[in-house]
């Protein structure tokens, strides 16, 4: 018979040293000979949690918290389960009660601040994340949550010491790395902003989020996409209507310029504001591109990622053979397929950024694009004079579908 109680402190062991499946199976064996053993089925809901496995941590945390409501770790380990399956309110529920059982907690608090952080309420989590550290200010991740709240916030200094302040108490925190590299990129990245990343991944090499953060790290290592990176947190740090105003920028540019449109610095200055959309739009599916040629950056990129860059590549060689086509030949009909095939090849490439519960729909979207696009080819060639038509939707969708991708 399995030693119930060694079977619990093999397996917290087990969890601390980073094993959740060694730890999950010591937790199964040992409820076969206590079921009703809520600290047991906490500890396997810890276990599946750190496999990733939200859904059954919660039922598991959910059944030890229905023998025992005030087991102050399961309402932690719920809350992170519903939280890993995008419930922040069910989460924040649970925390909450815990703080009504337990206020003086100080892991309560600084759960509290990393699902507001979550719910993109940045100063209310920096007010929760005080609180945690006043509680205990050894609290390695409290402070790297408080970093990363500051930098929501854009009080980049303060969150470089606070981020300092967690590396002090723990120089492994592998999320006060990528804080550490997050903050570096929003500054145009670079070489710090590789090695603090790396330096996160090699800490936990299963994190897809650290995965990420290195392909960024190592994208901006490009000093063009370091200050593109650069311009995006300057522009993202401006007032919501100064933001749509840029995306405004050309029509507005060229409507000003208009009565100056002979003279050359007005072209300049109208070539210029345009480059800089085409770079902005273009240089991220890019360099995407050049890590897909590397073998080990190969592997830094998301699913997702790859599946955008394959349906940018291929959108934008196709329309960049039409242009060609219609450049040599003079038929302005294939030149426009070019330029529809290259505006749905541009928003193909940002398809990964887009918010998860709208990537499948921007997918759909996208292979609906490609398959107009084959329609209009096949238009040009057999039917020219009903091509207009399938070209005017190819074009229109696709600046329709550009302003989707920025939205979502």
């Amino acid at each position: 018979m399995t030693d119930v109680s060694e079977a619990e402190r093999r397996g917290d062991m087990l969890l601390d040293l980073g094993r959740p499946v060694e730890a999950e199976r010591l937790f199964r064996e040992a409820l076969a000979g206590e079921p009703g053993n809520a600290d047991l089925l906490v500890g396997l809901a810890r276990a599946q949690l750190g496999q990733q496995r939200y859904a059954e941590a919660e039922q598991a945390a959910g059944d030890a918290l229905g023998l025992d409501p005030e087991n102050l770790t399961g309402l932690l380990v719920i809350s992170a389960a519903m939280a890993g399956q995008d419930n922040a309110a069910g989460g924040l529920e649970a925390v909450r009660h815990g703080l009504r059982l337990a206020p003086g907690l100080s892991v309560f608090h600084r759960q509290e601040g990393a699902l507001l952080l979550a719910s993109d309420r940045p100063q209310a989590a920096l007010e929760s994340l005080e609180r945690a550290r006043a509680l205990d200010p050894e609290d390695s991740d409290a402070a790297s949550f408080t970093a990363a709240a500051l930098m929501e916030l854009r009080r980049l200094d303060d969150a470089d010491r606070a981020v300092r302040d967690a590396l002090r108490l723990d120089p492994d925190n592998a999320e006060a790395h990528r804080i550490r590299g997050l903050l570096a990129l929003r500054r145009g990245g670079g070489a710090a902003a590789v090695e603090a990343h790396r330096r996160a991944l090699q800490l936990d090499p299963t994190d897809p989020d650290y995965r990420e953060g290195l392909s960024y790290a190592m994208k901006s290592r490009n000093p063009v996409y370091g200050q593109l990176l650069r311009f995006h947190g300057w522009l993202d740090s401006l007032p919501a209507g100064w933001r749509w105003g840029f995306v405004f920028a050309p029509f507005v540019a060229s409507r000003i310029l208009r009565p100056f449109r002979d003279q050359l610095w007005a072209e300049i200055v109208l070539g210029l504001v345009i480059a800089l959309l085409v770079v902005s739009w273009t240089l991220e599916p890019l360099m995407n591109a050049v890590l897909l040629l590397g073998r080990f950056s190969r592997s830094l990129l998301a699913r997702s990622a790859k599946i955008a860059t394959g349906a940018f590549l291929g959108l934008m060689g196709a329309g960049l053979v039409a242009v060609a086509v219609g450049w040599s030949t003079g038929r302005g009909q294939a030149l426009a397929l070019g330029g529809g095939l290259v505006l749905w090849s541009v928003s193909a490439g940002h398809l990964h950024l887009a918010e998860r519960q709208w990537r499948s729909t921007a997918e759909r979207l996208v292979i609906g694009g490609a398959a107009l696009s084959v329609v209009c080819a096949v238009a040009i060639v057999l039917a020219p004079a009903y091509a207009a038509l399938t070209l005017a939707a190819l074009i229109m969708s696709g600046i329709a579908m550009m302003w989707f991708t920025a939205l979502t």
